[in-house]
């Protein structure tokens, strides 16, 4: 919308004015990627790869050695 503002005699000045949307999409991308980098960074405290969606256990191969006579 457009507002004519007058700064004296015979002056004046055209100012634009928007409605203002502060949700957009870009915040809610930001929000996004600091709890991405929160969720790695807080795993990788606790000594968790959590970018592995199956981890394997190696219990089974150190009992099958251990257990095997001459090894």
């Amino acid at each position: 919308m457009k507002r004519i503002y007058s700064m004296g005699k015979g002056k004046y000045v055209t100012l634009d004015s928007y409605n203002e949307n502060h949700e957009t999409r870009l915040s809610i991308g930001v929000v996004l990627l600091s709890l991405l980098l929160a969720a790695v960074t807080g795993a990788a405290l606790v000594g968790v790869d959590i970018t592995k969606a199956n981890p394997q256990s190696n219990q089974g191969t150190q009992h099958d050695t251990q257990s095997r006579p001459g090894y």
